[in-house]
C-alpha cells in the first residue's frame, strides 16, 4: 500500500496483518451466576495447545483481565486440570468472514481443537488447575487505576505477549479476594502461526 500524497510505504502493525491473514482469535469470558461471592472463589479460562506433530503453528498470545472488585490474576503454564469440568466457550476469527479455526484445544472429557474451557465458581472448584509456573500474577484492586486496579491491560504488546509452548496447559485465573458478588472479565487474543509463515 502506498500513501496517495507522498508515496511512501504504509506500514502496519504485525497484529493488524494476521487479522488480514485470517490467522487472529478471541475469546472471552464473563463470570456467571453464581458470581465469586467469598474470599478465594475462582473463575478461569483453560486450554491445551496441540503437539507440534499435529500443528507447528504457534501460539502468540496476550490478555485482559477486569474485576469490579479486590481480585488475584494468575496466568500458570502446565498447571493440574482435570477434564470435564468445564463449559465449551467458543472462538472467534477476527476476519469475520474467515473459515478458519484455531489449533488450541479445550478441557473437555475429549479434547476439541477450535475451542476453549471456561470455569464458573463450581467448575473451577472442582477443576483443581493448581501447580505448574505462574507466568504472570498481578492484585487487582478495587476503584484503582492500571496496572493497578482493577484490570490488567494489554496495551503494550511487547509487554504482554507470551509465545506458547507446545503440547501444554494453560490457565487464566481471577481469584475473588473479598466477600462481596464481584463480575470477573478475562479476554484473550492471539494470532497463530509457523515460523516458516512469517510472510503469511
Amino acid at each position: 500500500m502506498v500513501d496517495k500524497f507522498s508515496g511512501a510505504s504504509v506500514v502496519i502493525e504485525v497484529d493488524h496483518s494476521f487479522i488480514h491473514a485470517e490467522k487472529f482469535f478471541t475469546a472471552h469470558y464473563e463470570s456467571e451466576a453464581p458470581l465469586p461471592t467469598a474470599v478465594g472463589a475462582e473463575t478461569a479460562i483453560s486450554f491445551r495447545t496441540p503437539t507440534e506433530a499435529v500443528s507447528a503453528k504457534r501460539v502468540h498470545m496476550i490478555f485482559d483481565v477486569w474485576a469490579n472488585d479486590e481480585s488475584i490474576f494468575e496466568f500458570r503454564e502446565g498447571p493440574t486440570i482435570v477434564l470435564n469440568n468445564q463449559t465449551t466457550l467458543p472462538i472467534l476469527n477476527r476476519f469475520r468472514s474467515s473459515a478458519n479455526t484455531s489449533v488450541l484445544l479445550d478441557n473437555d472429557l475429549v479434547q476439541v481443537a477450535g475451542q476453549l474451557s471456561s470455569h464458573t465458581v463450581i467448575q473451577a472448584a472442582v477443576a483443581d488447575r493448581s501447580g505448574g509456573t505462574i507466568l504472570h500474577p498481578e492484585a487487582l484492586a478495587a476503584g484503582g487505576a492500571p496496572p493497578f486496579g482493577g484490570r490488567s491491560n494489554a496495551m503494550a504488546r511487547a509487554a504482554r505477549e507470551w509465545v506458547l509452548d507446545f503440547d501444554t496447559d494453560y490457565v487464566f485465573i481471577l481469584t475473588n479476594s473479598t466477600i462481596n458478588d464481584t463480575v470477573h472479565n478475562i479476554i484473550l487474543n492471539w494470532y497463530e502461526h509457523a515460523d516458516s509463515q512469517y510472510g503469511h
